[in-house]
Formats: C-alpha cells, structure tokens, sequence
C-alpha cells in the first residue's frame, strides 16, 4: 500500500471502530477527527509524515489492572500520534504479513481490503484449528507458553535490524524506528505501545524465529501474539522445545512466564477443550434465543464466582451472555465487587446500560463508589461510572460534586478527569459554566482543553465570539473549534 492518504483513512477507521473495545474510550469517539477529516485534518497529518515531523508529543501511560493486583501499561496516544503510528507502520504491513508463518493468527492483514483483520475471528479461527489438530492424534500432548509482559520487553533495536530484513522500505524502517525511540524517551515505558494493532503487527515480526523453529522441527503449533500452543506425542521432545524457544526468547530480551507455561497430556488438553466446548454451546443457546439458555449462563455465572479469584475470561464472557439476554441476574454481584474485578470494567458497564430497570439502584451505588475513599485508586471504573452517566443523561447531585472533585484534582490520570469535564457540561448551570470557562482558561493540557471545550459547548454557554478566540489563541485546538461550529450532537458511543 502506497498511498498515504488512504492509510491515514484506515487508521481512522480502526481508531474510531476500535472504541467500541477499547479500554480507555475517547470522550467524543474522536467525533470532531472524524467531522474534520477532510476538512484539512488528514492533509495535516500528509505534511507531518512527509516532512518527517513523526513521534508521539505527549504519552499519558495507563496502569490497565490484568487482575484484582497486577496491571499492564497501555499506551494513551493523542489522536494525530496514534494515526500517524498505524499509517507509517501500515505501509509496510502487506509484506511483514506475507512473512508471517501460516499458523500464527494474530494481527493479521487482509491483502484484498488493505486493512487489518479484527482479531476476533482470527482467535475463533486459531481455536478451531487448534482443536482439529489435538483430535487428529490421541497420542498427542500439548505445551503452552507465552512470555512475560511481552510488549514491554520488545526491543526497539533488535526490531529494527528484523523489520529491515524483511521489508525493502528502508524509509519507512526508518519512520517506525524513531516514532518508537520517540516513545520510550519521553514516557516511563519501553518496547511496543500497547492498545494498537499496528504494534501488534510489528510484534509478530520479533517472533518470527519461534516459527522458524518450531516449523523447522515439524512441530505442529500456533500462535497468537505471544500466546504459543505446540503438539507432539514425545513429552521430552515438547520439553527440548520449549528450552530451544526459552533460548530464542532471551536472545531477543525476553522471558518466558513461568507459570504460564506447561506440558499436558491428551486428556487433560481434551478436558479444556470440553470447557471451550461449553462456552460455545452456551453462546449458541443465548443467541438462538433457547429456553434453557438463561439457566445455563446463570450457573455458569455462579461457578466461575464461586472461585477464590474469578477466572478474568471466563466472567467477561458470563457478562457478556447476561448482557445479550438484558439479564440481570448478577447485578448485585458487580455492584458489590466492582473494584476487585476492575479488568472486566468495560464489560460490566456495557452489561449495566443493558438492565435499565435496574438503574435507580445501580445508580445509588455507583455515587456511593464515587464518594468512597476508594474511588481513586481506581481511576479507570471512575472513568466507566462518568462515561455511563453522560450516556444515559442521568443528572445527579452527587455525581456532579464527585466530578468536580475529579476535574480539579490535577494530581490524577486525564482520562477520568476529562470524563469528569464531559460529565459536568450536561449539568452545568450558567455559573458552573462560567467555572468551567475559567478552568479551561488555566488548563495546560491540550487533552483537558479538548474536553472542557466541549463541556462548554454542552452547556450551551459556549459563543461564537469566545469560540473565535479561543482558535486564534490556541490553533491546535482549531479542528475541535470547527467542529463545534457545526452544532453538532457529540457522542458517546
């Protein structure tokens, strides 16, 4: 893919689908990129890669929790530094997939459309070839691995040296080389950005020598990321194996999780596919609308609970099934374990907006979360209890005086805070507005601005004349000024 222009499309269009998937959504959905695209915003971002005016100019690193204690960094890029980071790194996708071993299924690229492939289907396809091949031979036994905190401990110089063997575009080896040295010189992370395909792509690339390998040694295996599953009926040549790929991993820095990492016979492997197996049944029958299908999500729900830690995939999809059903079965339970079980965040809000009748009483809970001394620990179910109120125009006291705390808090992440802004413009009254107006006046942030901006506009307290101001006097908020000119009604979703 040649054209620059047309893969700074795509990257909008994977920027905004993204959102509904994302851990840490826009305030506007990037409504005012979209609205302003080609108005002069795509031809902006032409002129910044061609000049070579590339690297992210502010990275806000997001502590995303994995489980009820550890967390993984996720990268918050500014719209123009995440669309110009999948546009140079698109250009040269087509032949880094074509080098892409056949059984590896993650961040695949679809050479007829020129676009990435959504992950969902590539994992569904990976597990059922997976599956295929463990019945294909009763004497198999199965080794899992995959690699602690992967995307962190990618080097960016060993990427380099790989990316150049494989792609002919030196110039575009040299963009992605410097946005990614840009990166780690300004934030407190390193290897790949996390929460982009694109590093996606680039990740597969660093682990191309474990394919090598294992297809060198007729190891039948697949891989999704760093996630590798590998089959053979000799539990010591499964063992030599994973010594073998051990030591490729630390010659490009990385290591193997431990604990993730086992050998495990024909029937045990059977015995995880029976749950794959379950899970899907029970999808099925929730989508084909069965009878049966609410008591088997409710006991599926009440056995992955009644562990001593929750199974994270496994409760995600037990929400998920209750949500397609409107059914509100474990409300309570989220609502009195909704900080242990921070990663399904997302999860649990979308399953929220489903069971309305049920709002007065998640509502009351929610602001008494908000005004606990619990609340900021935890700025990312802030950020989802903000996002629900704005989407459902619930108006509430207690939220407001809660995000107004959040907004004048500079101490905390800008994602909550900016929610909180966003929260405030619904239910401003003319002085609030005139607070608001006075806070944008003394914010430094470019991403704090954006929001209170459009809280403003919310307000309905928001000029002509102040709007002209404000794009003369801060021109990079001039795309987010024209946008609001149009009248336009901002989403959430």
């Amino acid at each position: 893919m040649d054209d620059l222009s047309d893969r700074l499309t795509i990257a909008l269009a994977s920027l905004i689908f993204g959102q509904e998937f994302s851990e840490i959504p826009d305030i506007a959905v990037y409504g005012d990129v979209l609205d302003q695209w080609e108005k002069g915003y795509r031809q902006e971002l032409e002129a910044s890669i061609r000049d070579g005016d590339i690297g992210p100019r502010h990275t806000e690193i997001v502590d995303y929790p994995k489980n009820d204690i550890s967390v993984r960094p996720l990268a918050r890029f500014s719209a123009p530094d995440r669309l110009v980071y999948d546009a140079i790194v698109f250009e040269i996708s087509p032949e880094l997939d074509q080098f892409r071993h056949p059984s590896v299924y993650s961040y695949r690229w679809n050479h007829r459309d020129g676009r990435p492939i959504f992950w969902r289907r590539s994992w569904t396809q990976m597990r059922r070839r997976a599956r295929a091949t463990l019945w294909s031979n009763w004497d198999f036994k199965m080794a899992s691995l995959d690699v602690s905190s992967f995307y962190e401990h990618v080097d960016v110089e060993l990427l380099s040296d790989d990316l150049a063997m494989v792609s002919s575009n030196e110039e575009a080896v040299g963009r992605i080389t410097t946005f990614l040295k840009k990166f780690q010189s300004i934030n407190h992370a390193w290897g790949l950005p996390q929460g982009s395909d694109a590093s996606g792509i680039l990740a597969n690339v660093y682990l191309a020598p474990v394919d090598e390998f294992l297809q060198r040694h007729e190891l039948p295996f697949f891989r999704y990321s760093d996630d590798i599953t590998i089959f053979d009926e000799s539990w010591n040549a499964l063992r030599d194996a994973l010594i073998e790929v051990n030591r490729i991993f630390r010659s490009k820095r990385l290591s193997m999780s431990s604990h993730k990492t086992a050998i495990i016979d024909f029937q045990e492997a059977i015995e995880e596919e029976v749950l794959s197996a379950r899970k899907a049944s029970i999808d099925q029958a929730v989508h084909s609308g069965e009878p049966e299908a609410e008591v088997d999500v409710h006991s599926y729900f009440d056995e992955v609970i009644s562990a001593d830690k929750p199974n994270a995939s496994d409760l995600k999809f037990a929400l998920n099934r209750l949500r397609d059903m409107a059914d509100d079965y474990a409300v309570g339970w989220c609502l009195d374990n909704l900080r242990f079980v921070a990663y399904a965040s997302r999860e649990i809000f979308a399953y929220f907006a489903e069971c309305g009748y049920r709002q007065p009483q998640i509502r009351r809970r929610l602001e008494e979360f908000m005004h606990s001394s619990e609340s900021a620990s935890y700025p990312y179910i802030e950020q989802r209890v903000l996002r629900y109120f704005v989407r459902l125009g619930i108006g509430s006291e207690e939220m407001k005086s809660a995000a107004w705390a959040i907004m004048e808090d500079k101490n905390r992440e800008e994602f909550p805070r900016e929610f909180a802004v966003r929260y405030l413009g619904g239910v401003a009254s003319a002085s609030e507005a005139q607070l608001l107006r006075h806070k944008f006046e003394g914010e430094a942030s470019f991403a704090m601005r954006r929001a209170l901006l459009m809280a403003l506009y919310e307000s309905g307290k928001l000029s002509e004349r102040y709007l002209r101001d404000v794009q003369y006097s801060l021109p990079e908020l001039r795309w987010a000024c024209n946008y609001l000119r149009g009248n336009p009604k901002i989403p959430t979703s």
